[in-house]
């Protein structure tokens, strides 16, 4: 008896990893084919998951009122989730809600610095956005890989020769 339920266990554990592990890729497979409709519903359990990709896709869904009936508080709760995983887009959607007050109180300025918040974590949309309006963007600085033996100080990290020639 204790092996057959040992068994059965064992059975529905693995079983349900491929299934959670499927859950972005039939996300992914919707946002690539472009078809709205279905992305609540084949985002849903990837969100729940907590992948933020999903999480935004959930929640722009919601807030358009695509394949889902229109909800925006509940689509600024997915926004908020991504967002607080820092992820730009999620960032991003939830600086468009507050500066709209769709599903949220009205927050122009704390919408817009959630905007600017998204472009310098590189999300395109948000830079696109705000050099629509015009907003200046501070340059990104490319940043140089130190190299294992790259010269640095002084001496350059080898020993002084205490007795010059």
């Amino acid at each position: 008896m204790i092996r057959h339920l040992t068994v059965l266990l064992c059975v529905l554990a693995f079983g349900v990893l491929p299934a959670q592990a499927d859950s972005m890729a039939a996300c992914d497979n919707v946002i690539r084919s472009g078809n709205e409709t279905w992305a609540y519903k084949n985002c849903l359990s990837a969100a729940e998951d907590g992948k933020p990709k999903a999480q935004v896709v959930v929640g722009m869904a919601l807030m358009t009122g695509v394949g889902v009936l229109k909800n925006p508080d509940l689509a600024v709760r997915w926004f908020r989730r991504a967002a607080d995983q820092n992820y730009p887009a999620g960032i991003y959607q939830l600086g468009l809600a507050k500066i709209a007050g769709m599903g949220t109180t009205q927050d122009e300025d704390g919408g817009m610095a959630l905007v600017k918040k998204a472009a310098a974590a590189g999300d395109p949309e948000a830079k696109s956005f705000l050099a629509e309006l015009g907003v200046p963007q501070e340059p990104v600085k490319p940043v140089r890989k130190r190299i294992k033996n790259d010269c640095v100080g002084v001496g350059c990290g080898r020993p002084l020769d205490p007795f010059p020639k």
